[in-house]
């Protein structure tokens, strides 16, 4: 079985920023001890009219993986109510 990728891309109203970092460096930090938990980046955009303002890409060893993290740590630790989250998961297609 392939790694897969996290990526969810984050809608973040201005002045939200630093609740937002606050939140997804704490959120972060409980995944990273999860079996088949690779590593994880947090980019930000460098334009102010970007829809997305940041976008969190992770490494798992499987889908199964995610999922049993996810389901233990999804709940108690919700985005804020002004944070919109649209994650999905990916599998490498093409390598060039």
């Amino acid at each position: 079985m392939q790694p897969v990728v996290l990526m969810n891309v984050f809608e973040v109203p201005s002045g939200s920023e630093q609740t937002f970092l606050l939140w997804w460096k704490e959120h972060s930090e409980l995944f990273r001890d999860e079996p088949g938990f690779i590593n994880a980046w947090l980019y930000r955009s460098v334009s102010d009219d970007a829809h997305f303002s940041f976008i969190n890409i992770a490494h798992w060893e499987t889908a199964d993986c995610l999922a049993a993290a996810r389901a233990k740590h999804i709940t108690g630790h919700p985005a804020p109510p002004d944070i919109k989250g649209h994650p999905a998961l990916y599998a490498l297609e093409v390598q060039y």
